[in-house]
């Protein structure tokens, strides 16, 4: 059991939250199936506003490892369509002004990846983790 107070813990983890950052430098050693499957697990305790019987949970993981062939297919997905948003956001843009404004900084960006000529982090760690969803609205009760 803990000793630290409910209070305590608040600001342990507002502290986490606080100092997190994010980046796309990776490690090239792989995490061991343990740690991953403590991820993993982190992920099914995440909060949520709906309601599922665990016979019919809705959040499904899959597990992509650097190199194996899941991973090279998902990459160029994911790249083409960031290509293909990047298109369809070009053409909506020079018919709307307003949208243009508010969106161009999110093409850049887009324009920007598609120099690179791949999604930055995809495919580059050791493994790439796809956290899924049933489409639609789930019940809640």
């Amino acid at each position: 059991m803990s000793k630290e107070t409910p209070n305590q813990k608040n600001i342990i983890f507002d502290q986490i939250i606080i100092e997190r950052r994010s980046h796309r430098r990776f490690w090239q050693e792989f995490p061991s199936k343990k740690d991953i499957l403590s991820i993993i697990d982190a992920g099914l305790h995440a909060p949520f506003a709906a309601v599922s019987s665990t016979k019919d949970y809705f959040r499904r993981f899959f597990i992509l490892k650097m190199g194996s062939k899941s991973m090279t297919t998902a990459a160029a997905l994911i790249f083409e369509e960031v290509s293909t948003m990047l298109s369809k956001l070009e053409l909506a843009m020079e018919n709307d002004p307003q949208l243009r404004e508010q969106a161009i900084c999110f093409a850049n960006w887009l324009e920007g990846i598609k120099k690179i000529g791949e999604v930055p982090g995809v495919g580059t760690a050791p493994y790439f983790i796809i956290i899924a969803e049933k489409k639609g609205f789930l019940r809640v009760e």
